[in-house]
């Protein structure tokens, strides 16, 4: 497709396109919950890998314009171990992202997907799980 052809497109074609363009990413993630328990997921850097290509060559920009905590808790595990007991804090975090894509030929079309996604951390990183899932997953579901 010739830039000229890509710059008569509206946002909903070069989305579209850019669906259409990006097929399968694979399950590279091997995620661990325990030392015999683990499944495989897509991991963020292999989705913008795909993505970003893509909306520079259909001339599309997307940023995160909104987001908002929708609920947040720390959730507390109790294990007893020669009759001590250890309490382990694990701080969760659900969030709300809009993101908006701008047809950069056109910048006042564009369109807003909210997303969702939750993080779980014992330290302090259940917000940025929140925005990777968002990130990483919401957008190209």
């Amino acid at each position: 497709m010739e830039n000229k052809q890509i710059e008569e497109m509206n946002i909903y074609e070069k989305l579209q396109a850019i669906t259409s363009e990006i097929g399968v990413i694979e399950k590279n993630l091997n995620v661990e919950i325990t030392k015999t328990r683990s499944y495989k997921a897509v991991c963020e850097r292999d989705v913008l890998d795909n993505v970003k290509p893509l909306e520079a060559k259909y001339r599309v920009y997307s940023y995160p314009v909104d987001r908002k905590i929708i609920d947040s808790d720390v959730l507390v595990k109790e294990s007893e171990y020669n009759g001590n007991i250890t309490k382990t804090n694990t701080l969760f975090m659900r969030m709300e992202v809009t993101y908006r894509f701008v047809n950069m030929d056109k910048p006042d079309e564009y369109v807003d997907v909210k997303t969702f996604g939750d993080g779980l951390d014992t330290g302090d990183k259940a917000p940025g799980k929140a925005m990777t899932y968002n990130s990483a997953l919401g957008m190209w579901e």
